[in-house]
């Protein structure tokens, strides 16, 4: 009897947005160790951070939400925000004290799951730094963004064709997909006129009319200046999110994309340091009136002091980038990320044909931040900042004396 020969499976390798396309714009061989190899990092300081915020953003806007629909009273923002010691409670050595709209509550909540994960705040000050900014995030964004909120939290899915090479690879398409922090649908003139996301849109994409819907997602992070990749790196996404939700059937059109830099609401040190830099090089967007107030807060600056002093109004213009997607910008934008796919698929070539990993990845960090919080700094050929020093080159240890 002939036995068929079983066909050759059809891989179609499914990518993330974030997770995997953007990680490995980042740096490709630390992208090859925690995301294929699955090495879980041993301080997610950056991840922490953000998950509590997207975390208790949503839990916030779900209690408005479920007040709404109940047709209950909502409260008058600001919602306080009562900062308990997770460990003492943990612990049963004290009980919070909160009203149902407490976004220390919905922290509390989300901090309580992530330290279930074995994720943890990297310390006491870095735990209060993320309750202040998402308390300022809640109330000064929260306040007009919540009454234009369709869906949170929005799966997308779609499939493309890998750009043509003549390497030999292992597929001819890939799936790309992502979460959506949250989408609205908006009528510019139904939205209040006083509501300062409504405002910015409306000047950005004057052109607007109709109904069309605005893809928002948050970042646990400072405002990107103008000559570094994440600018570009953040408006792919956008415009990536953008073909993505195009591609569901109960869609509109999206018209416009929107990045929160939550930092940029409360500045720390390393945000206020940048945008110094920032103002004397003239390489970010937005900045203060010349002779204002902010201008001479911002480059009198000196670490400890009160960044808060900064008008609200350049805090909010700060935290808000708003993208307009059009079919060239979701065009350009497809084709960077086609190349990163293309970049990963060549690599996990090379390394099956049996190169070593350092050799198969490049190593090709250029954010010190990223490097400095990697843990496999120590080994690279190349990092960006090894023990604080930039562009360090890694040596043989010194051998011992016996």
């Amino acid at each position: 009897m002939k036995l068929e020969i079983r066909p050759r499976s059809y891989i179609v390798p499914s990518y993330s947005l974030v997770g995997d396309l953007l990680a490995s714009l980042r740096c490709k061989l630390q992208y090859r160790y925690y995301n294929r190899s699955e090495l879980p990092p041993s301080r997610p300081i950056q991840y922490w951070f953000g998950q509590m915020l997207h975390g208790t953003l949503e839990m916030a806007y779900r209690h408005w939400k479920s007040l709404k629909d109940d047709g209950q009273q909502i409260p008058e923002f600001p919602w306080p925000c009562n900062e308990w010691n997770f460990r003492e409670t943990q612990q049963g050595l004290s009980q919070p004290s909160w009203v149902d709209h407490d976004i220390g509550k919905f922290a509390y909540e989300v901090e309580a799951s992530l330290t279930a994960q074995g994720i943890t705040a990297r310390s006491m000050a870095v735990r209060a730094a993320a309750f202040r900014r998402v308390e300022v995030a809640v109330n000064e964004i929260g306040k007009h963004l919540f009454p234009l909120i369709t869906a949170a939290e929005r799966r997308v899915i779609a499939t493309r064709s890998v750009p043509e090479t003549t390497l030999p690879i292992r597929t001819d398409k890939y799936e790309i997909h992502g979460i959506i922090d949250v989408l609205t649908s908006m009528n510019l003139s139904q939205a209040a006129g006083d509501n300062p996301i409504r405002q910015k849109i409306k000047e950005v994409c004057p052109s607007l009319a109709g109904d069309f819907e605005v893809i928002v997602d948050y970042k646990g992070s400072r405002r990107p200046q103008k000559n570094e990749p994440y600018w570009a790196e953040g408006g792919w996404q956008i415009q990536t999110y953008a073909w993505l939700r195009q591609k569901q059937p109960e869609s509109l059109q999206v018209a416009a994309g929107i990045l929160l830099y939550l930092n940029e609401l409360l500045p720390g040190n390393a945000e206020m340091r940048h945008l110094q830099q920032a103002l004397e090089a003239g390489t970010t967007d937005v900045l203060p009136v010349p002779g204002s107030r902010d201008e001479q807060l911002i480059r009198m600056w000196q670490p400890g002091t009160n960044p808060s002093q900064i008008s609200l109004g350049f805090r909010l213009a700060r935290a808000l980038r708003i993208i307009p997607v059009s079919e060239a910008s979701i065009t350009d934008s497809l084709q960077a990320f086609d190349q990163a796919v293309l970049s990963i698929e060549t690599d996990i070539m090379n390394e099956t044909n049996g190169k070593n990993i350092q050799d198969a990845w490049q190593a090709n960090c250029e954010d010190a931040d990223t490097c400095s919080a990697c843990d496999f700094r120590w080994s690279c050929p190349s990092p960006k900042m090894h023990r604080g020093k930039l562009n360090y080159k890694p040596k043989a240890p010194p051998a011992i004396s016996e």
